[in-house]
């Protein structure tokens, strides 16, 4: 058990009775890490199912090197920008088409992504 920010006592996600509660706690738990990180999550209707490119890449595990990726997909609306100047990230549901596990959310920086349906 825990406290909110009036002592009320609170129920941890391993206190939880169900699997609602334990969302709930997760939630909140989510909600208070993006507040100590500076991150602000909002929805943007204005790109919602646009068809875009995101160029991006991550490090090899146990390498100095680091590997390039290329998704390609459809914006879902959600951003979220951290910090102060923001850097900003849109969500994106896609594929890379050199991995063979399907369609993921992915989380691509505005920087490197490239709406399709613009000239």
């Amino acid at each position: 058990m825990g406290e909110n920010e009036h002592g009320q006592p609170t129920e941890d996600a391993e206190d939880a009775g169900d699997a609602g509660d334990a969302g709930d706690a997760e939630t909140a738990r989510d909600e208070q890490l993006a507040a100590e990180a500076d991150i602000r999550y909002w929805f943007d209707e204005t790109v919602v199912g646009r068809p875009v490119t995101c160029e991006g890449g991550a490090p090899i595990e146990g390498s100095n090197t680091a590997a390039r990726a290329t998704y390609i997909g459809h914006t879902t609306g959600r951003r979220f920008d951290q910090g102060d100047p923001p850097w900003r990230w849109l969500e994106l549901t896609g594929y890379d088409p050199d991995d063979r596990r399907g369609e993921q959310l992915i989380w691509c920086e505005e920087a490197f992504l490239f709406f399709e349906d613009e000239e």
